[in-house]
């Protein structure tokens, strides 16, 4: 049972850092023309492969390797982002209260662990 709290937790986790992550695309606008562009062809369409499953050790992977660029801030945020993620989780799933604080509490302690957190 906890072996599942732990994934769930992992990919909760995942999903926060990801959200807090700072885009690296740009938008630019282009100056003003007068003129209007002749409209660009369509672009052929193209296969797009299916997303593959992230396991839970790919998951811990990219959450180390987007902590290295958080500041403290944004770990203390992920670190309570993931316990209210994991305390909600198993209140969903009917555990009693010291089941819900110990998956909050196990929550806790991976992010922490995972982001390099005191």
């Amino acid at each position: 049972m906890k072996n599942k709290f732990v994934i769930a937790l992992a990919a909760v986790s995942l999903f926060a850092l990801a959200g807090c992550g700072e885009s690296e695309q740009k938008t630019e606008t282009p100056p003003a023309t007068t003129e209007a562009p002749a409209p660009a062809p369509a672009p052929a369409p193209t296969a797009v492969e299916p997303a593959k499953p992230m396991t839970a050790q790919d998951a811990m992977k990219t959450i180390k390797e987007q902590a290295a660029t958080m500041t403290a801030e944004q770990k203390q945020a992920a670190v309570e982002t993931a316990r209210k993620a994991a305390e909600e989780a198993a209140k969903a799933a009917g555990q009693t209260a010291d089941q819900v604080k110990a998956a909050a509490d196990a929550a806790e302690k991976a992010i922490k662990d995972a982001l390099g957190v005191q």
